[in-house]
């Protein structure tokens, strides 16, 4: 007796093996894949795996001795899946490959990610790790596991986008700065003809376009905007409601990823209008895999 739902599941597989040969398809399985689109979420060890179009493929589920829960994802130049992992009050950075073994681990423990939902994101060029979190910006160098340190403070750091020039866009609470990779300020961005920066939680930008791109939880009529800034003028040009929009993400075919703490993930144009969804179900960090 104790055999058969051991017995029980190797003949279900069998069965959906033939099913399969017969149609002339193959079971998907999890992978890295180009186009494909990628999230994780606060509260959970998944990470789910989407074609281009946002329809599940497949998922992985972390083993808990990395964290308790997965925050901030990314892609790295060696084409490893970055994942920040909440570890107590802390976190780790872990940089995984298609099967979810661990290629290396970033620790930085006093940064209290656990503090904030939205804590965690991530951003990654071809030298630095980035980890917003807490009051601070943590920095890693690419293969240095042990190099964390803060190099940039503001209000409830959230979000970071790298820039072309090797600067950063970093988003805070009540701000989005421009700064240095050492973490020097070149501007503050000015939001003007419009509303302001209250409660941001993310950060993307189009450097073809000059356009930023900000989500934030607002204020009285001005809740939960997705928005569209002039990142050279700080003019203000349009906005979108989508409930507790967070993570940002520019696809390859420009159009922005954007995840939610409350509801299924969403893909707009540049233009802020709808163009689909995510999976069917509340994700709120979220990823393209752009390698080969």
């Amino acid at each position: 007796m104790s055999n058969t739902p051991r017995l029980t599941a190797h003949l279900v597989a069998i069965i959906l093996s033939g099913i399969c040969a017969c149609l002339g398809t193959t079971a998907a399985a999890f992978s890295f894949t180009r186009g494909h689109i990628y999230s994780t979420n606060y509260f959970s060890l998944d990470i789910m795996e989407y074609d281009s179009s946002g329809n599940f493929i497949d998922s992985i589920t972390l083993p808990s001795r990395l964290g308790s829960e997965t925050r901030g994802i990314a892609f790295g130049p060696d084409n490893l899946l970055y994942v920040t992992m909440v570890r107590g009050s802390g976190f780790a950075v872990c940089a995984l490959d298609s099967t979810g073994a661990v290629q290396q681990m970033y620790r930085n423990t006093p940064v209290y990610v656990a503090g904030n939902l939205s804590f965690g994101k991530i951003a990654i060029d071809h030298t630095f790790i980035y980890v917003a979190g807490q009051d601070e910006l943590v920095r890693f160098r690419l293969g240095k596991p042990r190099s964390g340190r803060s190099i940039y403070t503001n209000n409830q750091v959230f979000d970071a986008k790298v820039l072309p020039s090797g600067n950063l866009f970093v988003a805070s609470a009540y701000a989005i700065d421009e700064i240095t990779n050492q973490g020097t300020l070149v501007r503050h961005i000015i939001l003007s003809g419009g509303p302001s920066f209250v409660d941001v939680r993310g950060v993307e930008y189009d450097p073809a376009t000059d356009e930023l791109f900000v989500t934030e939880l607002g204020y009285t009529d001005f809740f939960f905007q997705l928005m569209r800034i002039n990142a050279s003028t700080g003019q203000f040009e349009q906005s979108v409601t989508f409930s507790y929009a967070d993570d940002l993400f520019l696809s390859e075919s420009n159009t922005l990823l954007v995840g939610s703490r409350t509801d299924t993930p969403r893909v707009y144009s540049e233009d802020l209008a709808q163009t689909g969804t995510i999976g069917t179900a509340q994700r709120m960090f979220v990823t393209q895999y752009t390698g080969p």
